[in-house]
């Protein structure tokens, strides 16, 4: 059974109690567009409870930071930044209408969606996993990235928590990202 929204949030409010943002967006030309909280049951899984924030510049490209609540193991980071780097390649993809469901067989239209999309995968999986590290609070710390077609995936394990931010590497490498209190993200006047 699926937990609302309030247990969900609260999941993030016990210690260390902090989320990832961007700090003063406006600086890179960032709006948030949106703040998301998901999570299920699955204990087993840090990758099932996470907090979304997702920014888009005035150009339209698209950065996220997702928090996890705790850190994954080593054996789970590869495929959780190659993901994030496919879903960032793939998001403007997503943009195109498609007739896939009007019609009994895929269109056209749809067979190229599905041909682009295993594409991305296929980029991503061509490039090596690189060790790093990357700058959280102002310090550095270490990470596992994926750099390609000028889009950057980054895991960082920090705080007690795990962060994955994701979108175009210039911008990445450029924006401050920070730690916050929960309460502070979702309830800017406590």
């Amino acid at each position: 059974m699926a937990s609302s929204w309030e247990e969900r949030v609260a999941l993030f409010a016990r210690p260390p109690g902090v989320v990832a943002e961007i700090d003063d967006p406006l600086t890179w030309g960032l709006d948030l567009e949106e703040e998301t909280v998901t999570g299920d049951a699955r204990p087993g899984d840090p990758t099932s409870q996470r907090f979304l924030r997702a920014y888009r510049t005035f150009a339209g490209e698209v950065l996220e930071l997702e928090t996890l609540a705790v850190p994954c193991p080593e054996d789970m980071v590869e495929d959780l930044v190659r993901a994030a780097a496919s879903s960032a390649l793939a998001a403007p993809l997503h943009d195109v209408p498609h007739t896939a469901h009007a019609a009994p067989e895929p269109t056209e239209g749809f067979e190229a969606y599905r041909s682009a999309i295993r594409a991305v995968v296929e980029a991503v999986d061509e490039v090596p996993l690189e060790a790093g590290t990357f700058v959280v609070d102002g310090v550095e710390a270490p990470c596992a990235r994926v750099v390609v077609r000028g889009v950057t995936a980054v895991y960082v394990a920090v705080a007690g928590r795990a962060v994955v931010v994701a979108g175009s590497a210039d911008l990445t490498a450029r924006v401050d990202v920070v730690l916050r209190p929960v309460r502070s993200v979702l309830h800017q006047d406590d």
